[in-house]
């Protein structure tokens, strides 16, 4: 029985088509079906995608080759995150208010709440990645071990 180790994650799959592939084809067809839109921004929202969204995909294939508990995911994962925060923010505009024209009218969006849903979201999966580091990893120093709980309890009753 041959064992197959599998090229990319699945998880890395996934990220590349949310991150990467439904935004760009998303953004090409939102550029083909309203050429009243200004061009510049939807290309300036390309190429912002493709080289965040490449780096996303590139930092979850890395972390999917190390275990739950390794520094090494977990800083991956942190990158990840973070990496998260920036696409997303490129990807609504680069502000807090999106602006645009269409024909002769100006419409504005105010992204407070995005941007706040998308920080408490982020803040969350920091947290999860954390837990999930702390729970996993083979070195646990920082915890006393079952031996030192019981002589700690007992040198304490001594004391009395």
């Amino acid at each position: 029985m041959s064992t197959k180790k599998r090229c990319v994650s699945p998880k890395a799959w996934l990220v590349f088509l949310l991150y990467l592939f439904i935004p760009l084809c998303t953004l090409l067809l939102i550029l083909q079906s309203y050429p009243e839109l200004p061009s510049d921004l939807m290309y300036m929202r390309i190429y912002w995608v493709i080289p965040t969204a490449t780096i996303i995909v590139i930092l979850v294939q890395l972390s999917s080759l190390y275990q739950k508990g390794e520094a090494r995911r977990f800083l991956l994962n942190i990158g990840f995150t973070a990496m998260t925060i920036l696409w997303m923010f490129g990807l609504i505009g680069g502000g807090v208010v999106m602006t645009t024209q269409w024909n002769e009218y100006e419409f504005s969006l105010h992204m407070d709440k995005y941007v706040l849903l998308i920080i408490s979201a982020a803040v969350l999966n920091v947290l999860y990645y954390t837990l999930e580091w702390m729970v996993y990893r083979k070195n646990k120093a920082f915890l006393p071990s079952d031996e030192e709980k019981t002589t700690d309890i007992i040198s304490e009753m001594n004391t009395f």
